[in-house]
Formats: C-alpha cells, structure tokens, sequence
C-alpha cells in the first residue's frame, strides 16, 4: 500500500525582508526617550511645588535706602524705599522715610502723598511732621502760598509729641515762611529742635534759616555748616550756605557752596544760576553766561533762565545772541524741549528782562519794535528808578528823546 502525498503541498515561506526605515524611527524614539527620561525630567520641578526663589526682606531695603540717602543719592534712596514699601506696604514708618527723601529732592507732590499713606496707617506724632512738612514745601512753591494746612498738621504732631525735634524744625521754617513777623516764636521752636535733638539735620537748618531771615548771615553760616557736617550731601543744606556767603561777599566760599549744590542736586539750576549772578557782579560776563547757559539746559522750558542768559549775553556785548533769549523770556516760542511760556512784564528779575530786551533790540537798530518795550516799561514800572533809567537811556539810542544835558 503506498501512501499518496495530499493535494496540499508544504511550501516554505520566503524569509521578509527588514524594515530599515522603521527601525531607524524606533531607535530615534528610544535616544530620545532615554535623554527625556536622564536629563529633562529630573530638571522639571514637580507641580504644585512652590518655585525656590530668594526674596529680600523689606528691611534689607530700607537699610540700601538710609545707606544710600547719606550719601546723597537720592533717586536711588526713593527707589529702595519703594521697594521695600511693595514687601511691606503697611509699615508706616517706610513711607515716613520715603515722604522725608522726596521732601529733599523737591518731588513734593510724592512726598505729601506718601506721608498721607503714614498718617493712615499711624497717626503717630512723626507722620503728622512729615505731612506738614511736605505741605509746607509744596506750598511755597506757588505764587500764593497758603500754609495754614501744613501748621495745623505740624501743631497736631506736637500735641501728640510735645518733644518730637523734627516737628519743632519743620514749624520753626513754616512760620518764617508763613508769617516773617513771628520770627520769635519760630526761633524758640528751632532752639527747642536743636536741645531735644542736637544731632537732627533738621534741626540746625531751622535755626539756620531763621537766621539767614533775620539778616544773621554769620550765625546762619553757622548752623548750615553744623548741619552739614551731619549729612554733608544734601544740596539743600549746601545752597542756602552758599546764598549766606554771597550776602556778607565772601564770594569764592559762596561759589564753593553752590558747586556743592549742583553736585548733590544736579537737576536743580538754582546754584548754576547764582553763580552767573555772582561772575557778572565780578564782570567776568563770558563766565556769567557760560554758568547761565549751564541753568537753561537744566530747564530748558523756563523763561527765567533764558532771560538771565540774555542778560549776560548782553552784558558781555552779544547783543545778536541775547536778542532769541530774551525774546523767548518775555514772548516765548519754541525751542527742541516743547514750548517756553513768556513772562508779563513784573518786578525783577523780569522787569530786567524787558529793558535789556530793549535796550539790545535798540543797539542793533531794530528800534521800532525796542520803543513799545520801552513805553510799556514807563506805563507799568514809572516807579521804578533803575527801570526808568534804563528806559531814558533805550529812547535816547533810538533818538525818541533828547540827550541829557552833561553839567
């Protein structure tokens, strides 16, 4: 019997050939795995895990900013104390100090702002100072200055703490501004400064200001210098010295002190501008204007320092350059900062302003428009012996009048 092989036959199948593409895709997925897994996810922070960081306290702040207020670097004092105020901004003593340096660095509306936020958080004899003090300030910025506000929150302070120095200071310097007839009572308020806190800047610039008030220049000298040497770079301290020292003519001291000024408060044209005053008593007119030059770039949008350069530039017989300064003084106009607002015709300095503008508009021979100057000067100021002298002489240039007979 012989077995039949079936109908199906057995077939080995062909061996299939590798997919290199695919295993090329499997091995990139596995290195990438491998890095993700080694290398990125142990550096991903678990979630809902507070990040680490390193937060400075709000003191370590405060201590940057009382560091830097002693050194004269104001902006950057009020800036620490802003940051530190964000840490902790129900720490009234924080707005107090920031209050107390922007007081210094003349940003008065910030600083009765921020002696506000003090008060509303204690209503402590200090805050009530601040406050009154940043009110003071900011009014006697205005043509009309009205400081009964700042009193009544200075005599509030002292109700809370009769011997609190730095409120005695800021009244003592308030009343002189606000009643100079009260000088008396003032004083006894800066000496009382002065016994209760003999190391309070504040305390000697009062008694300081009293008597630069009262004429006392050398006792004046005095106390600024007294003040000075306890915070020896605050421009507020130096330009009050400079302005006793010009009074009594000691004028190298008093330019001294006013290049002090402008190193602690370099925004402020003040001091440049009573230096020029100062080289133009001394006849030294290129200097004169060089310093009055110096002021109008500080505030190039103030009439009164284009004014004083006109003045100097005139004096010094630039009569074609004083001529836009002082037109942009009492006309105003254009210039590259915005748009400069003239004066009315006033009291000096401005009246100054006005007879130089004629009397430098009639020596190039523009006398037709030099004559209205002069006529207005004579409706407005006839009172005025230096005005009127100025004017005699523009309408002789212009021959509108005779000239007076020498004897």
């Amino acid at each position: 019997m012989y077995l039949q092989t079936s109908k199906y036959k057995l077939q080995r199948k062909k061996p299939s050939r590798f997919n290199l593409a695919l295993i090329f895709i499997l091995c990139l997925l596995i290195v990438a795995a491998t890095i993700v897994q080694g290398y990125i996810v142990p550096r991903v922070p678990a979630l809902f895990l507070p990040t680490p960081t390193v937060t400075r306290p709000a003191s370590s702040y405060a201590e940057d900013a009382a560091r830097l207020f002693q050194e004269g670097k104001l902006d950057s004092a009020i800036e620490s104390y802003k940051q530190a105020i964000l840490l902790a901004p129900t720490n009234s003593d924080l707005y107090v100090a920031l209050s107390r340096a922007q007081v210094f660095s003349h940003d008065y509306d910030g600083a009765v702002e921020n002696a506000q936020y003090a008060v509303l958080l204690s209503k402590s004899a200090v805050s009530y100072a601040v406050w009154g003090e940043a009110l003071h300030r900011r009014e006697a910025t205005k043509d009309l200055p009205a400081y009964e506000d700042a009193i009544r929150q200075l005599r509030k302070s002292l109700d809370l703490d009769p011997s609190l120095a730095l409120a005695h200071a800021y009244l003592a310097e308030t009343l002189m501004d606000w009643d100079y007839g009260n000088w008396e009572t003032a004083s006894e308020h800066a000496r009382t400064a002065i016994t209760t806190a003999p190391s309070l800047v504040e305390s000697h610039r009062a008694m300081g200001y009293i008597y630069m008030m009262t004429g006392n220049y050398l006792e004046a000298v005095d106390e600024y210098s007294k003040a000075i040497e306890l915070h020896s770079k605050l421009a507020d301290l130096w330009l009050p010295l400079g302005d006793c020292y010009r009074a009594v003519n000691e004028l190298s001291k008093a330019i001294e002190a006013y290049a002090q000024a402008t190193l602690f408060g370099p925004n402020d044209p003040v001091p440049l501008a009573r230096t020029s005053r100062i080289y133009a008593g001394l006849g030294d007119y290129p200097k004169a204007a060089q310093f009055a030059g110096l002021a109008v770039n500080q505030v190039p949008l103030d009439p009164r320092y284009h004014g004083l350069l006109g003045v100097m530039y005139y004096q010094n017989n630039q009569f074609q350059e004083s001529i836009p300064e002082l037109t942009l003084a009492i006309a105003g106009g254009t210039v590259d900062a915005g748009v400069v607002k003239g004066l009315p015709l006033g009291p000096w300095p401005i009246s100054e302003y006005y007879w130089t503008y004629g009397l430098a508009l009639a020596k190039v021979g523009r006398c037709s428009e030099a004559i209205p100057v002069f006529r207005l000067l004579e409706q407005q100021l006839q009172d005025d012996d230096i005005a009127m002298a100025n004017v005699t002489e523009g309408l002789t240039i212009c021959k509108e009048i005779a000239p007076t007979p020498q004897a």
